[in-house]
């Protein structure tokens, strides 16, 4: 009776094992089905650097000006409009170019759904104006960093958004620790930019805000596109959206768009600020001149 009962345990035990194997190479095989490479190609990361570049020119050239206590209220509110939406725009498009040239799923056909994109985009873009413009209200340093900071969380999270926007027939996710990790240092990367742009006199400050927030901010998206799963437990339509080749002309379209809107606003600038006959007609306190 002994042996009897002895051997059914014996039996319990190896079909537990069984199991266990056929749970664990079940796994093995969902896991090699939500693998994929990211493509670095020299061409494409370039292109994205340069695409964060020229969004971050545009946003530098307006947190320059928006500080400037001659210009009127309404000229300060759409310098603060251009610089929220340039860096929106720019972290959101081209955080989508690198989910559509570098992330390769495999076996899978990728189609990007941008419709929450666009919704958070609108809600970003209003809560970095408002950052912004007490920045531009209050030019204290601490201050100016700790807002700057608060945007590139900012960016951090629309970023995040736009690279979950691809639909593999499987929802795609990112560890919440990478996550957490890649905005926190894209927040301080953003208020150390925002804090040498903002009232920037020197070409020097200048540019190294610009070169800082656009090599930062490529960083992030191509480690954002590196640390993208699937998840073959939750299931969503595939077909809805635009497939790689339609964002890819999308992100370009935009990027000119970007372009078109610094080259617009520098010229329109030109001839120095708009005077306000209720500021008084000189500087606000700001870095001295080489």
């Amino acid at each position: 009776m002994a042996a009897a009962v002895y051997g059914m345990r014996a039996v319990g035990r190896s079909e537990h094992f069984i199991a266990c194997g056929v749970l664990i190479r079940t796994t093995s095989r969902i896991r090699q089905g939500a693998e994929h490479t990211v493509d670095y190609q020299i061409w494409f990361v370039l292109g994205v650097l340069l695409g964060n570049g020229v969004g971050c020119l545009l946003a530098v050239f307006c947190l320059v000006r928006m500080v400037d206590q001659r210009r009127t209220v309404r000229n300060r509110v759409f310098l603060v409009l251009v610089a929220s939406w340039a860096l929106v725009e720019t972290a959101r498009d081209d955080m989508l170019f690198v989910a559509a040239t570098a992330i390769h799923m495999s076996d899978y056909q990728v189609h990007f759904f941008l419709a929450p994109s666009m919704i958070l985009t609108v809600f970003t873009v209003l809560a970095t104006a408002t950052l912004l413009w007490l920045v531009a209200r209050y030019p204290h340093p601490v201050w100016t960093a700790g807002a700057g900071t608060a945007v590139g969380l900012l960016l951090g999270v629309m970023s995040l958004q736009a690279a979950l926007a691809g639909r593999t027939g499987s929802a795609l996710s990112i560890d919440i620790a990478d996550s957490l990790v890649i905005a926190a240092v894209l927040g301080v990367a953003t208020g150390i930019s925002v804090l040498l742009g903002t009232g920037a006199t020197r070409r020097s400050a200048i540019a190294t805000a610009v070169t800082l927030l656009a090599i930062c901010l490529t960083i992030a998206q191509y480690r954002i596109a590196g640390g993208v799963t699937t998840d073959p437990s939750i299931l969503v339509d595939s077909d809805v959206g635009i497939d790689p080749i339609q964002l890819g002309v999308f992100t370009a379209v935009a990027l000119g768009v970007r372009a078109i809107a610094l080259t617009v606003i520098s010229m329109i600038d030109e001839g120095g600020p708009e005077s306000s006959p209720d500021q008084p007609q000189e500087q606000v306190a700001s870095r001295d001149r080489p």
